[in-house]
């Protein structure tokens, strides 16, 4: 099997990307290994919500340098919100770049990877129809599991560039998630951590799930499940309904990620919040 290197920067969002990608690359004979120098592949998934995410991205692709002059045939990747939001950008600082992959293109990695073969450099930074996950993933742990029901969103806080690089909020449809939730849970998943941008503004009201709180509700029917947790939820989006849900269901676990972020109103005007402290 051919050797693939992931380096992933971030939060659960990109390391759940990247278990995708090691996953959809394991069906084309790629296996994945600690080691870069032994790697056929290297791929860095990156996050820009911080500009030292984009520093450490640069810093890290130029110590690879030495390693492309020695070994022409490795493959190195650049993935996620910076391959998103920089694109055409990174082939051009960094020459030795083979492909730049957006956040939204993931399942169709495979494809292009193997365009490799007869175009030596690419940017995909296009949409990908939303996809059922579990299928091809390399989960490091075989019994706790992310995911994904939204991605993307829509708040636009003042200081932040994801609903640039993840688009506007898309709800997965809740039968989906449910079903995924089944598979994982007839797999040995006991935990699942339910993945998005901002989960508490989740709904799916043609399939009679109208807020986030319905769809715990839903998971928390799930026989073999034993512990439901989310990430990350938006202070505006905290309704009461959501706090009640939390204490009558005994399988969701009672913790939040919840970025207040300033405790000045006139701050969290200019952050463009819509909440106050």
């Amino acid at each position: 099997m051919k050797k693939l290197h992931i380096i992933t920067y971030g939060c659960q969002m990109n390391e759940h990307d990247s278990e995708q990608i090691a996953g959809l690359l394991h069906t084309m004979g790629y296996s994945l290994i600690d080691d870069p120098e032994s790697a056929d592949m290297i791929l860095l998934n990156t996050c820009s919500i911080r500009e030292k995410a984009e520093h450490k991205l640069y810093s890290r692709l130029g110590k690879f340098r030495p390693l492309k002059n020695t070994h022409p045939d490795l493959v190195i990747g650049v993935c996620g919100c910076v391959a998103q939001q920089e694109g055409e950008n990174i082939l051009k600082r960094v020459p030795y770049v083979d492909f730049v992959l957006g956040t939204k293109a993931i399942p169709k990695l495979p494809m292009l990877v193997q365009t490799l073969e007869y175009r030596s450099r690419f940017v995909d930074i296009s949409e990908a129809d939303w996809e059922d996950e579990s299928s091809n993933l390399v989960r490091e742990c075989r019994f706790k599991a992310f995911i994904t029901i939204i991605r993307g969103c829509n708040n636009f806080c003042s200081y932040c560039v994801v609903p640039y690089t993840r688009g506007r909020e898309e709800s997965r449809p809740a039968a989906e998630i449910l079903d995924e939730a089944r598979r994982l849970v007839e797999d040995g998943v006991v935990e699942i951590t339910l993945l998005g941008q901002n989960v508490s503004s989740y709904a799916d009201p043609a399939n009679g799930i109208s807020s986030f709180p319905k769809l715990l509700n839903a998971m928390n029917d799930i026989d073999g499940l034993e512990r439901i947790r989310f990430i990350t939820a938006h202070p505006k989006d905290l309704s009461v309904e959501l706090i009640d849900i939390m204490a009558q269901l005994p399988k969701v676990c009672e913790h939040f990620h919840l970025p207040v972020q300033a405790g000045s109103n006139h701050v969290l005007t200019l952050m463009n919040r819509k909440y106050s402290r």
